[in-house]
């Protein structure tokens, strides 16, 4: 991230940051704020109609109980008992009683009440005669409404509903009618109750035609939209409650009419019922946009007041150079700014000082050159004067000492070169095979030596010297009072993290005191400790190989009395690699 950041300029710095400090801020503040009050409109109104339908249903209910209550009127007339118990055998009797009493009592209680649109009395006494306006035969009633009939006990009545197209085509109130000692049932009265109530309280619901108002059966047999069948077996799961669709753009509220057994569903498409909350929502814009465009004159002022100097100082120093070292021109403003420019001025007018001094210095640099081209001299004449003995050797076919001088003419050839503190991993091997050529001139058949190389040496950079020290430590001490045929083997492989050399002699060994002292002085622990000559040069070498090629390098010693001494490099590649000089090829 902060990469990702560094590589942009302040003016798109400052972009972003208003997209991210004022633009991204304001925009969601706005559309948060807008989200809460449209879920509280929405609430508060789902919850208020909620209301609405409770109150209304308690007003259908007391309606629905003030038709019930006609009942006793007509179980407590003894014309209406006399009449259905068969008391009068003779048709004219009948009709007479009839047209006399029971008429003129279903009259008063149709006009006395206008919520009641017809009564009927249902007979089951086959001696009885029909009266098709008012009094008919039990068995014009439907099989199954007559088998709810008769589940019915003394006292208990019940609505039944015939909904059509989610709406109420029928309500009839059904009670069973008794004698006079409520031992025998004479008949079933129905009261039959005007479609206008529910009407009026549909659109009472329906809040001027703004929501849909669905009847639904407890079964939903007449429910009006068949793919949301089980939205309304959810709803079904409480008596009386409200739920929300579509991101709170649809609400439904619903309540279950015990007596009518029917549940009410009404749907409300948001948009239709807030009118107003288009206007709120262009309020809220304005108000949004008007405060995006005073943030962001403001933000403008104090970008500008930093932006322009900073751009202004980038500017000078692009275009400082050799021959410009030029002071800007400011205010000697006392901000950060203002002390970041004039501490530029300053590193300007010593800048320039000190090129004028490098021109002075430069003269004197030329002036020593002439003198280390001189000095060079020496090294040039001596690498000559071994080469001619060298030619006078071999013309003499004096092949040892021509080999001796050619040896020793590289040792010092590579010793007394001071061009890079660096060279190939190669090379040295190379000097190596040198030094121990002229100790095996000196020692013959004393001294054998092996190389087995397993790695590209060509493409390991190392400092130099870096394994002739441990070389010669293995001659000078392994050897010293050895009797034995002396041995000295270099081994070196690799793998993908790692150069592994290893320098094993099989001389005289090192004891295990003093191994443990030289391994304390290797791992740093005793840096304080005075330590010898031997300790010393071991210490160098560890500490160029840990300075060259990273911490995670490293040097071990091994070794036993009388069976020799093995010293175990461990170079890594990436310390390596990650290393500022180069070698290239000789």
């Amino acid at each position: 991230m902060k990469g990702m950041f560094s590589g942009l300029s302040i003016i798109k710095k400052m972009v972003l940051g208003y997209f991210i400090i004022i633009f991204v801020p304001v925009i969601a503040l706005g559309l948060y704020y807008y989200k809460q009050l449209y879920e509280n409109m929405v609430e508060d109104y789902a919850s208020s109609k909620q209301q609405i339908i409770e109150q209304a249903h308690s007003s259908l209910q007391m309606e629905l109980l003030q038709l019930e209550s006609n009942y006793k009127m007509f179980q407590y007339n003894n014309n209406v008992v006399d009449l259905l118990s068969g008391a009068y055998p003779s048709e004219a009797e009948y009709f007479y009683n009839v047209r006399k009493y029971i008429s003129p009592l279903v009259s008063y209680v149709l006009s006395g009440n206008s919520h009641i649109k017809d009564i009927h009395f249902f007979y089951d006494n086959e001696n009885l005669f029909s009266a098709p306006a008012t009094i008919v035969p039990l068995g014009d009633l439907p099989k199954d409404l007559q088998m709810e009939i008769d589940l019915l006990l003394p006292n208990e009545g019940k609505w039944i509903t015939r909904l059509k197209d989610s709406k109420a085509s029928s309500l009839v109130y059904y009670q069973k009618l008794y004698n006079e000692q409520f031992t025998e049932q004479i008949g079933v009265l129905a009261i039959q109750m005007n479609r206008n109530v529910m009407h009026g309280f549909v659109e009472t619901l329906s809040n001027e035609g703004r929501s849909e108002v669905h009847l639904l059966s407890e079964d939903f047999a007449t429910e009006p939209m068949d793919d949301n069948r089980e939205l309304y077996k959810r709803i079904s799961e409480k008596r009386s409650d409200y739920l929300f669709l579509a991101n709170k753009r649809l609400i439904i509220n619903q309540l279950l009419i015990d007596k009518l057994a029917i549940r009410i569903a009404v749907v409300s498409q948001v948009d239709d019922v807030f009118n107003n909350l288009a206007e709120k929502k262009v309020k809220l814009i304005l108000m949004i946009t008007s405060l995006l465009i005073l943030l962001s004159c403001i933000y403008y002022l104090l970008v500008s007041s930093v932006t322009k100097r900073i751009l202004k100082l980038a500017g000078h120093m692009r275009n400082v150079g050799t021959n410009n070292f030029r002071m800007i021109d400011h205010q000697h403003d006392k901000d950060e700014i203002g002390y970041l420019t004039s501490s530029y001025n300053l590193m300007l007018q010593r800048i320039d000082e000190l090129v004028n001094k490098i021109q002075r210095s430069e003269l004197l640099r030329k002036e020593a050159a002439y003198k280390v081209l001189q000095a060079q001299i020496k090294p040039h004449f001596l690498y000559n004067t071994l080469e001619t003995i060298r030619m006078l050797a071999e013309t003499n076919e004096d092949r040892e000492v021509a080999d001796i001088t050619f040896s020793f003419g590289k040792l010092m050839r590579y010793s007394l070169s001071n061009e890079n503190e660096e060279t190939k991993l190669s090379d040295e091997i190379k000097i190596i095979g040198h030094y121990l050529k002229i100790h095996k001139m000196r020692l013959g058949k004393r001294l054998e030596y092996y190389f087995n190389v397993r790695a590209n040496l060509k493409q390991i950079r190392c400092p130099r010297f870096i394994l002739q020290p441990l070389v010669e430590n293995c001659i000078i001490h392994g050897l010293s009072t050895a009797q034995k045929c002396f041995r000295i083997e270099i081994n070196i492989r690799e793998d993908e993290r790692y150069i592994y050399i290893d320098i094993s002699d099989n001389g005289v060994g090192i004891s295990d005191e003093k191994l443990n002292s030289i391994k304390h002085v290797l791992n740093d622990t005793m840096k304080h400790s005075p330590i010898g000559e031997k300790s010393l040069g071991l210490y160098n070498v560890s500490e160029r190989i840990k300075a060259f090629y990273g911490e995670d390098s490293r040097m071990e010693v091994a070794s036993k009395e009388n069976e020799g001494t093995t010293f175990k490099l461990y170079l890594n590649k990436k310390g390596m690699f990650g290393h500022v000089k180069t070698v290239g090829n000789r």
